[in-house]
Formats: structure tokens, sequence, C-alpha cells
């Protein structure tokens, strides 16, 4: 054997074994993706996940019969506010609707700007809910010109906004929220329980690394229709809608107005005829503002998920989106003061080390200020908690979804966000954003084909294997992503009581057009994930909430 095939061959058994992993961590997510999240979960004291057909939303003194002896331990849930997200009313108001004792929760809205945009509608929402102990904290002296408050602690502005709620909660159970996240009734519970019965997805895990954060299965979902309400200026900020309610008439009767308006305009005259071409072209760049928002939500339900719940499984390391997060104020106090005595690669530097005896200093509640530093707090977080505290993370087979509208929404926009947040990870987490690509359907066929192909077909490329690789793939992300849609949408389990109108027009695919669309979509996402990671590999500087920063081989940031 010559020496080029010696190495043609050593290649495709390495690239053989790496396809193997690969492919049984993608489908140890979407197995338990399709185990653990078919369904909205309720869980109990059992351990045991539980679905419950009817289901009373709770008080302090209607709990379940298996939950009697449980006690609902207090909890305090943040959520960081700057300006108007989409349907920011529903995605606050879910914090309001949590199946948990009233008398248990804390609520605080943290504001940098004294004139944000935000502070009627939660005022409005604070006095929808007389019972619920909720408070809006604004930072002091905020500078518009700067755009920055004197409690500035770092280049992340959402750390500096959060500190206050930090010191201002009465619980030790934190839930940090992001403002643009909805969350069904149960999540608050089940990350509860799932914490102080050290669970993961409702299974119980073993007493080596205990749950230490609790978080949630991130998605996004494209919320604008085709319909009359892209041609009409519609407010339906309008809250939680009760999902056994009838009465909805108001809402009936504007979106009846919108299909007469869209009606009207369809309708076939020839004197309409230049404003029907208007129309059409006006329609075409909606819809291209709107590909990003929809290339967001299938990377979301597809690649993203079944990875997110695989790493999280696997625990080899903390794998950790912020957009919801739950741990104790008291365990972060203690991961942030082991920092200076503890050998980590991650808080090596001496002014790190330094900073975090000085926060922890000024007493409980003020180590969240040392993340400040880094823009990808929640990941740094993760690795305090896991490293300092001997935690893990786990999962309560449930999900948050973020509702995204044609704003800031082309195809552009979808690639400078991953762009942005993978320049981020190529510092905190550099090992697994190198081989990120090979995690990707087209990359991940390319050289699992050559592997099989050479191994086994005594060739160089099978195209049907390819082809077989890619239809597999495609197929189990349409499966994953209809379950995620139905999960999200299920009101027939687990005491799901409220969803917002929003959702109405979210459904699984199912008519042949749909799926022509979705499959449009999705390989519009497979061919952008590589050139979008080569963009990202070459570049240092991001831009975020549209002011610019610059990632530091250190993994802190500094604002341009």
């Amino acid at each position: 054997m010559s020496e080029a095939s010696k190495l043609r061959y050593g290649a495709a058994v390495f690239f053989f074994i790496w396809y193997i992993v690969i492919s049984t961590v993608a489908n140890t997510g979407f197995i338990e993706i399709l185990l653990k999240f078919r369904h909205r979960t309720l869980l109990s004291s059992t351990t045991k996940t539980k679905r419950s057909r009817r289901y009373k939303k709770e008080t302090g003194e209607e709990l379940s019969e298996n939950d009697a002896k449980l006690t609902y331990e207090g909890v305090t849930i943040i959520r960081p506010i700057k300006g108007i997200d989409p349907e920011l009313s529903s995605c606050l108001e879910s914090s309001l609707v949590q199946n948990y004792p009233s008398d248990k929760i804390q609520l605080l809205f943290c504001i940098d700007d004294p004139q944000d945009a935000s502070i009627p509608i939660i005022r409005k929402l604070i006095n929808k809910y007389p019972t619920i102990d909720a408070e809006i904290l604004i930072s002091e002296n905020f500078n518009p010109k700067t755009n920055s408050s004197s409690e500035h602690y770092g280049p992340n502005p959402k750390v500096n906004n959060l500190a206050k709620g930090f010191l201002k909660a009465k619980y030790d159970i934190l839930w940090v929220m992001d403002s643009n996240v909805w969350a069904s009734s149960n999540i608050l519970r089940n990350s509860v329980f799932t914490m102080n019965m050290n669970l993961n997805n409702g299974r119980k895990l073993g007493n080596k690394r205990p749950v230490k954060l609790v978080h949630h299965v991130p998605l996004a979902m494209c919320i604008d229709s085709n319909g009359g309400m892209d041609d009409c200026v519609i407010d339906l900020e309008g809250s939680v809608t009760p999902t056994n309610s009838e009465d909805d008439s108001d809402y009936a009767s504007v979106t009846s107005q919108s299909s007469n308006l869209t009606n009207r305009k369809a309708s076939p005259s020839p004197q309409l005829s230049l404003d029907q071409q208007l129309h059409h072209v006006h329609h075409y760049n909606e819809s291209r503002k709107l590909l990003g928002a929809k290339l967001d939500d299938m990377f979301l339900h597809s690649s993203h998920s079944k990875f997110y719940v695989a790493l999280n499984n696997l625990s080899i390391a903390p794998c950790v989106n912020g957009k919801s997060n739950m741990y104790r104020k008291s365990d972060l106090d203690q991961a942030v003061k082991l920092i200076p005595y503890k050998n980590s690669p991650f808080f090596s530097d001496p002014k790190v080390k330094s900073d975090a005896q000085y926060y922890t200093s000024l007493g409980l509640g003020h180590a969240i200020k040392f993340f400040a530093r880094y823009i990808g707090e929640d990941n740094m977080i993760g690795i305090a908690l896991w490293e300092n505290c001997n935690g893990r993370t786990g999962l309560t087979g449930d999900v948050v979804v973020q509702p995204l509208s044609r704003h800031d929404n082309t195809v552009q926009d979808y690639m400078q966000r991953r762009i942005r947040w993978l320049r981020v990870r190529k510092y905190m987490v550099s090992l697994a954003t190198f081989i990120e690509p090979t995690t990707e359907s087209i990359v991940c066929g390319i050289y699992g084909t050559f592997a099989i192909s050479t191994l086994f077909f005594n060739q160089w490329f099978s195209i049907k294997w390819f082809l077989l690789h890619m239809t597999v793939w495609c197929l189990s992300d349409f499966i994953q992503y209809n379950i995620l849609i139905n999960h999200v949408k299920s009101t027939t389990s687990a005491n799901v009581t409220y969803l917002p109108r929003w959702m109405d027009n979210i459904h699984v695919v199912h008519s042949w057009g749909e799926v022509v669309e979705w499959l449009q979509v999705w390989v519009l996402r497979e061919v952008l994930a590589l050139p979008i990671w080569f963009s990202a590999m070459f570049g240092h500087e991001i831009d975020w909430r549209g002011r610019p920063f610059k990632i530091k081989k250190d993994l802190t940031a500094e604002e341009l």
C-alpha cells in the first residue's frame, strides 16, 4: 500500500470515528426531545413526569395531593429590560401567571433608563396582578448621552442592569429571565423541583454533581403572518389569553377587519392592477425582512436544540444559554469567592482574581457584578458554579420562546447575530467552537461519506450515501421541529391555562406548501452555517445592542 493510500485510509478511520461520535450525540438529543419534550410536563414529588388533564391553578392552599408535603421555596424573578421587544407585555406577563403560590414570588423589573418606553407596560401589569410582590427598579444617575448609569461595572449592559435586582432580592433562589422570552405556566414550579430534587428532565441524578443551575431550551418563533395582519397597524400587545375562554370578540373583530381589508385589496379589478403590483412588491420586501427571523426559528428548533439537550445530558462541561436561568444567590457568591484560590484557565488573570475578591468582600448579592466584564456572562456563571460549587446544569423538559418580528430580521441580520455569538464563544469555549462545523449536516455528511465510501465501498465518495445522510438528517429535523412546536402549543396536559395571542397562527407544518417553505428555509440555514463560521473566526469585534465591543483573549470584553 502506498503512502498516499495509507494516509487516505488513516484519515478515513479518523473521520469514521468522528462521524459516529457526532451522529450519536445528535441522535441522543433528538431522542431525548422525542421522549421528554413531546408534551409539557408537570414534575411532582415522585420525580416522575406527570401529565395532568384536569389541574387547577394553584394558590398557597391548593397544592396537588402528590406535592402536599413539599415546601414551595420562595423565588425572586429578575427580568432586565431595555426598550420594547416584540410582544413584550405577554412575555413579561408569563412571569405573573405561574402555577406557584403567589406569596412565594418576588418579581423585579430592572431598567436603566427612567424614560424607558417599557415602563407604562410594566406598571399596567403590576396593577393587574396586585397579589404578586412586583416592582420596578431603575438605575441611578442615568446619562442618556453615554447610555449608561452610575451602576456600571463592566461592558456587559445586562449584568449592569441586573446588579440592583440581586441586591434587592429577598429570596435565595433567583430566576433570571430575559425580557423578550415567554415561559409557560409550570416552568417556575418545575425549575424549583429540578434544583431541590436534583433532577434533569425529570430523572433523578446522582450526588456526584448536584444541579446548581436550572435552564430551559431556548426557542424563537416567527410571529408575523402573511395575511391581513401585515397590512394593518394592529396592537395585539394584549396580554395572555385564556385558552379556555370563548370571549375573544375583540381579537376576532380586529382579525375580521384586517381580513376584509386584505380581501378588498385582492379583489380583481383592472383599476387596481397597479396597486396590486405595488402590494406584491411590498409583500416580497416584507418577506425578505422576515427571512432572518425564520432562519433563527429554524436554527433553534433544529440543530441548536438537539445538541443543547444532548450536551446537557452528557454533562462533560456546562452548556448554558442565558435566556432563562435559575440558581441560588448564595451559590454564586460562593463560586466567585473561591475564584482567587482556584487555578482555573477561565479565571487565571490576576486582575480577574482581584476583582472577584473585591466584589465578594462587599457582601451578599454583589458577586454578579464580577461578570459584567464578560459579554457571555451566562456561560461564565455556569463555569463558576461548575468549578467552584461542584455543580452541574439541569433541564426541566420545558422551553422558553422568543417571539420574532420582521424588525432587523433580514438574512444579513441573522448572519450578523450568529457571527457575533460565535466570536464570543470562540474564546470562552474554544474547542467546541472550532469543531462546530463538523456538527452541521453538510460538513458532517461530506467527511462521513468520504470515510464510509473509503472503508466499505472502495471508492472516494458515494453520492447515494451522502443523499441518504442528508435525507435522514432533514427528516429528523422536520420531526423535531414539529415536536417542539406541538410542545409550545400544547394545552391539553400539565395544567396549561394560558397562551398568548401571538401563538394563534403558529402550528405544526402539515400542508404540502408549508413543507416546501420549511424545506427552503432549512436548506438555506444549512448552506449558510459554514460561511458564518468562517466569518466569525476571522474577526474579534462584535456589535451588541448597538454598541461595539472587542473580545479579548482573556475572555473579557472591551467596549470600543
